[in-house]
């Protein structure tokens, strides 16, 4: 056999935001590909318990403390990529650039420093081609889902309510803000409606005040206590206490647990540099999913598998060309339809559209590049 090429990475490995599942799922199935050595450069954050084999596989790969790692040409480190990226830092081995960008158009200085990796992975066919007209060589790797433990499952506590999920990292691109304006129209009828909302970041602080650029909501104030500041301002916004839920940080393990009560999720975003993991692993549970036909969840909104938000108005601030802002009439109006009954979904054609992207099919997928 062959020796295996390393295979170095250097974002995180965790359970509770969307690198970190990256990360993680990167170690778990790159371990089984017989080209590769996976070598995580950072150490992993788990809020849930892993099972005994995942434990052992990540302990595995982790680099002894103080160990030199010196890869060859032939080996592959691999970059997280975002909006503002810093300068290359030249390694002995192949540079490969992973990425996220939400940018349209890309400045000149992000354009030249890309043209500097090898190619780019890029996380969604929107991502992809607003790299390839600026000529940037990039690749599309959908993200992946673990339909094994997001599948199809009854309610337990709420069978009484309506219940509406809204998730993501609260800011301005996600349009949490389009959620709640159209909930507390929604909710101002129907008593028996409530909002579930996982929402919370790391990075809260410093990006959820972005919301207040559209104005659609009274502006949230963004503080120490963000658990707090977050619910003042859905309060603030018309809704009633017992009308909302607003959880903590939750680990991907536990968020089936949460989809169980859920009636009608809503992504509003306007712009997903990749496919939305949140909605795609709402998808795989089942659920009837509001999406916003934009950007990256072009990727997922297929076969009737879910209810396009169509209306999408262009937004004209730097950087968002092809971003689009839903209608917060439209998501009332569907709000009112799935109350209703009037808004039918097949659950098994809304699980099968994800089954495809597995995490195992978007590792391996990934690694076949090189």
């Amino acid at each position: 056999m062959d020796k295996k090429r390393k295979l170095l990475f250097d974002w995180g490995i965790s359970d509770h935001y969307g690198w970190g599942i990256y990360g993680f799922n990167l170690v778990m199935y790159g371990q089984m590909n017989d080209k590769f050595e996976i070598v995580p450069l950072k150490k992993p954050s788990f809020m849930y318990p892993l099972d005994p084999m995942a434990g052992m596989f990540i302990a595995q790969k982790l680099p002894k403390p103080n160990t030199n790692i010196d890869p060859n040409s032939d080996d592959i480190f691999l970059t997280s990529l975002a909006n503002n990226n810093q300068k290359l830092i030249k390694n002995k081995c192949r540079d490969i650039g992973v990425i996220f960008n939400e940018a349209n158009p890309l400045p000149q200085g992000e354009i030249e420093n890309l043209k500097k990796f090898e190619f780019i992975v890029s996380g969604s066919s929107w991502n992809t081609s607003t790299l390839e007209k600026n000529g940037i060589k990039a690749h599309t790797v959908i993200q992946g889902v673990d339909s094994s433990l997001f599948r199809p499952s009854a309610k337990k506590f709420l069978k009484d309510k309506f219940v509406v999920f809204s998730g993501g990292k609260l800011e301005y691109r996600k349009g949490q803000d389009i959620v709640l304006k159209a909930f507390s129209i929604f909710a101002s009828k129907h008593e028996d409606a409530v909002m579930v909302t996982a929402w919370r970041s790391p990075w809260e602080k410093n990006v959820a005040a972005t919301l207040n650029r559209s104005q659609i909501c009274q502006p949230l104030q963004s503080s120490d206590d963000m658990d707090r500041a977050i619910y003042e301002w859905v309060i603030n916004n018309g809704i009633k206490p017992e009308q909302i839920i607003p959880l903590d940080i939750v680990p991907n393990r536990l968020m089936p647990e949460v989809f169980r009560e859920v009636d009608l999720a809503v992504f509003p975003s306007r712009c997903e540099a990749g496919t939305n993991l949140v909605a795609m692993e709402a998808l795989a549970f089942g659920l009837p999913c509001l999406i916003s036909k934009n950007t990256g969840h072009l990727d997922i909104i297929k076969n009737g598998n879910c209810f396009p938000l169509e209306s999408q108005k262009p937004i004209s601030q730097l950087g968002t060309e092809g971003w689009g802002e839903s209608s917060v009439e439209e998501i009332v109006e569907l709000m009112e339809a799935a109350y209703s009954g009037r808004l039918k979904i097949d659950t098994n054609n809304v699980r099968n559209s994800m089954l495809e992207h597995s995490w195992e099919n978007a590792i391996n997928s990934m690694l076949s590049l090189f």
